[in-house]
């Protein structure tokens, strides 16, 4: 730790008081909250990255980087066996998280950087688009797992952010990796556009994604090309993944593998990691599929657009590891209002939905149309497509893809409501569809309670907010609309203990 200070390295009070609560933590860690050990190392690690920039100026690269790796090392060897030995994770989660903490950190690594030997084209095969903006505490990892990919021959473009003020030209220079381009933005702009700048730079036969704060499987890039090999038919394929960071509380269920289910999901929800993705360009550019760079979900929308233009599948394997530290970027986008005051990420899901049901509509064979009595288009609705994919899939349970039909719900409210206040129970995405739904109904009155923000002490953003223990011994005041995407029986149960009937008090409205 000496070495740091020694070498200029902890440049500030903030880096001077770090030093002195990890020397503080280390042998006590039974004395500090798991919370504040987690920030404190994780605080530590973007110093010692911070550290490298300035140790290449006065040591070799590799030097530099042999001395942060020591002090990582001696640091945090002994914590994972001090938590477990004594007893003290608080969490079935935290061990792992902890072990992510150390062992994905840039500098656990021996050396800086261990490179394939495999030979590269003059014309990459595989072009990755990587966007950048403020991402230099965790760009270190997700860079050196493109360079070390097993799977050689590939470029990378980096679409550098608007205003971006991360050190970017000192990170990649002690890469020094020469298939690195970097593309600068000229002006702020969403996703969309910096992915579409990025594609018209890019030479391969396929488009990779990548995302700077996540890392990706050494084999990813090879397992996803083999698989196209084998699979000529197949145009655009994603991967499972793992999710890891120290506020990881997320868990998820697989994607599906093959095209007609992707395809049926499709109708609801985004089937696809957008950092796993890979396509062949060309299929691409024949059927003009690019970011759509006025929507909030590029990818969902793009990725729907995909699902019923070609052909696509996910692998059954892991290959990325997923980053989720903070605020989920798809809940601060449902923030963003349109000029009605409603969640422009809604609106723009409800209408991306029309258009799913209009493409799939485009697919229906003669028997299908039949099935249907010949509806036209504009009279297709969802409970009509849940129809198609039954067939289409040879099964009449469909609730592992999608939700049950809502209008028979609707009708269950519209029928049972009688002048109550409705509440929204949920407040996630579903809910704000489902807000969504009563305000086009003109619903001016009604309320919202969310039981997973309510228990972690969250306020919501919202003045229809009130507390779920309001709602005990008042069916008669209000009717309940559950809104998540699938049955909790602990939600029902407690609703009955507060008097409410299934379907004449609430009803489980699944968006």
């Amino acid at each position: 730790m000496k070495r740091l200070s020694q070498n200029e390295c902890a440049s500030s009070e903030n880096d001077e008081q770090l030093l002195v609560l990890i020397q503080n933590m280390t042998g006590h860690w039974d004395r500090y909250a798991f919370a504040d050990i987690l920030q404190a190392y994780q605080e530590f690690d973007y110093l010692l990255k911070r550290s490298f920039l300035t140790l290449v100026n006065k040591m070799p690269s590799a030097q530099a980087y042999s001395m942060l790796h020591e002090i990582w090392v001696s640091v945090t060897k002994d914590i994972h066996h001090f938590f477990d030995e004594h007893h003290l994770f608080p969490g079935a989660n935290d061990s792992v998280r902890l072990k992510d903490l150390i062992e994905l950190s840039f500098f656990q690594a021996k050396e800086l950087l261990v490179k394939g030997t495999e030979p590269v084209s003059i014309t990459p095969v595989v072009s990755v688009i990587l966007p950048v903006h403020r991402a230099q505490q965790y760009l270190w990892e997700a860079l050196r797992s493109l360079y070390e990919q097993t799977y050689q021959d590939f470029e990378l473009i980096i679409v550098n952010g608007y205003q971006n003020d991360d050190p970017l030209d000192c990170i990649l220079s002690i890469f020094n990796d020469k298939r690195t381009i970097v593309v600068q933005e000229t002006a702020k702009i969403r996703l969309g556009a910096s992915l579409n700048i990025g594609i018209k730079q890019a030479r391969g036969e396929f488009i990779a994604r990548m995302d700077s704060d996540d890392i990706a499987h050494p084999e990813r890039f090879m397992k996803q090309i083999e698989f196209f090999l084998m699979n000529p038919d197949i145009d655009f394929c994603g991967t499972q993944y793992r999710a890891f960071g120290t506020t990881n509380n997320w868990n998820y269920s697989p994607f599906p593998l093959e095209h007609k289910e992707l395809q049926c999901r499709s109708l609801k929800y985004c089937n696809f990691l957008h950092p796993t993705v890979m396509w062949r360009k060309a299929k691409f550019m024949k059927n003009s599929l690019w970011y759509n760079e006025d929507v909030l979900a590029e990818d969902t929308e793009l990725f729907a657009r995909v699902a019923f233009s070609l052909k696509t599948a996910n692998l059954a394997e892991a290959l990325l590891l997923y980053r989720r530290e903070g605020t989920n970027l798809s809940i601060t986008n449902l923030k963003e209002k349109n000029q009605n005051n409603q969640s422009l990420a809604v609106v723009q899901s409800i209408q991306l939905e029309q258009k799913n049901l209009a493409a799939l509509y485009q697919t229906l064979d003669e028997e299908e149309l039949h099935l249907l009595q010949g509806k036209e288009k504009d009279s297709f609705t969802y409970g009509d497509a849940l129809k198609i994919f039954r067939r289409r899939l040879g099964r009449d349970d469909l609730s592992s893809l999608l939700p049950p039909d809502t209008n028979e719900a609707a009708v269950v409210f519209q029928v049972n409501v009688k002048g109550r206040t409705p509440v929204i129970w949920g407040y996630g995405w579903n809910g704000q569809l489902l807000e969504h739904t009563l305000q086009n109904q003109e619903f001016d009155t009604y309320r919202i309670v969310d039981q997973r923000m309510q228990e972690l002490g969250i306020r919501l953003d919202a003045p229809q907010a009130m507390s779920i223990d309001e709602l005990d011994g008042q069916s008669d005041l209000y009717y309940i609309l559950v809104s998540m995407d699938r049955h909790f029986p602990e939600v029902t149960s407690r609703l009955q203990r507060y008097g409410y009937t299934l379907q004449k008090d609430f009803v489980e409205y699944f968006l």
